[in-house]
């Protein structure tokens, strides 16, 4: 679901004027696969580079995201930081400290 889905009834009321629905094939395009499976690479290391890593990405609606600050002058982040030694996914479980990425904001926030 996206932010229309999951706002209050109030949000929807005060303020759509913040919603932008983002239709699959832009959220889906060339370009933004390109940049996602760069940064994939960066962010995604060692054992945790699994087979279904990019579902677990998919999660974590960091397309969205990406979007909401794709053209942004600056981005004031509330996001969770991930602990050395740990997954980058859940930031729970225990990984070689080598594994946890340079951009250490959690979750899809740090996408």
């Amino acid at each position: 679901p996206g932010d229309e889905e999951w706002a209050s009834e109030k949000a929807k009321e005060t303020q759509r004027h913040g919603f932008e629905h983002v239709l699959k094939p832009l959220i889906e395009h060339d370009k933004i696969s390109e940049a996602f499976e760069k940064a994939g690479y960066s962010r995604v290391l060692g054992n945790q580079r699994t087979n279904d890593w990019r579902d677990k990405v998919a999660e974590m609606a960091s397309r969205r995201n990406f979007l909401q600050v794709r053209y942004a002058d600056a981005v004031y982040v509330v996001g969770w930081r991930l602990e050395k030694g740990k997954d980058q996914f859940t930031g729970r479980a225990d990984v070689c400290p080598r594994e946890t990425p340079i951009l250490d904001v959690g979750g899809g926030t740090g996408w």
